[in-house]
């Protein structure tokens, strides 16, 4: 598909911090199982299944950022990250870049922050069930599949 002047004009007026760069992460504890987030599918009665993921905040380093994500959402830390890449979305425009990491081997320091708004639930999992996951469209966001793709490739059984 082409782009047209119009559309090209309206992708440059969006404001830069509208186009946000993400950090998302497969997590696996000491036990190797695997953190997920669920939460109640809009239409289905099945479920969401999502890795650890947040928007980058202006100027940051990814991998502090993804650290740091882990240690407030859920209050565990580990020194074992692999870096398994970085993606964007749409090569012609700056922004909305995807950070890719796996976390090994993770363990509970702290209290994780609460926060009240979100419905989904942090649990953890056998990697096996991950595996399925993808397969089955619980895992139903692109960049959420295609961390946990990137993982499972690095990850040996």
């Amino acid at each position: 598909m082409e782009k047209t002047p119009q559309f090209t004009e309206l992708i440059e007026a969006v404001p830069q911090n509208d186009r946000l760069d993400w950090v998302h992460a497969v997590v696996l504890n000491e036990a190797r199982q695997v953190l997920i987030f669920e939460s109640p599918r809009q239409r289905h009665s099945c479920v969401n299944w999502q890795v650890l993921s947040h928007f980058l905040p202006d100027d940051s380093d990814p991998f502090t950022a993804v650290q740091a994500t882990l240690l407030h959402k859920t209050g565990h830390q580990t020194n074992h990250w692999s870096y398994l890449g970085s993606h964007v979305c749409d090569i012609k425009q700056a922004g909305d870049t995807g950070y890719f990491f796996c976390a090994q081997q993770a363990r509970q320091v702290a209290t994780p922050q609460s926060n009240g708004q979100s419905l989904a639930v942090a649990k953890w999992v056998p990697l096996t069930d991950l595996r399925y996951a993808l397969l089955d469209g619980r895992i139903a966001l692109v960049s959420h599949a295609l961390t946990v793709s990137l993982a499972l490739l690095t990850l040996s059984k």
